[in-house]
């Protein structure tokens, strides 16, 4: 397990401790452990439920990538339903 850092809005931070440290000196960083080997750009922190969350849990990074498509791919679709819906009415 690693310590990481986060913004207050759960956005990662830094991994660094003497960066991360002085955030939280600040009121501006949340310190939280996380899984090793993952990449920042898979964690965020629900502050309400004070957890990190792990995007494509329990998937490699090749497995989350591909995640990631299928799902920017989805929310597209979706999108673009919506637009064609607002057009009509």
């Amino acid at each position: 397990m690693a310590i990481y850092y986060f913004t207050n809005a759960g956005e990662p931070c830094t991994p660094f401790e003497e960066t991360g440290e002085d955030l939280m000196k600040k009121g501006l960083a949340i310190k939280a452990t996380v899984p090793d080997g993952i990449e920042a750009w898979r964690l965020s922190y629900d502050t309400a439920a004070k957890a990190v969350v792990v995007y494509a849990d329990g998937q490699d990074e090749a497995g989350a990538l591909t995640q990631q498509q299928t799902d920017v791919a989805a929310q597209k679709v979706t999108d673009d339903a919506k637009d064609i819906a607002d057009r009509e009415a």
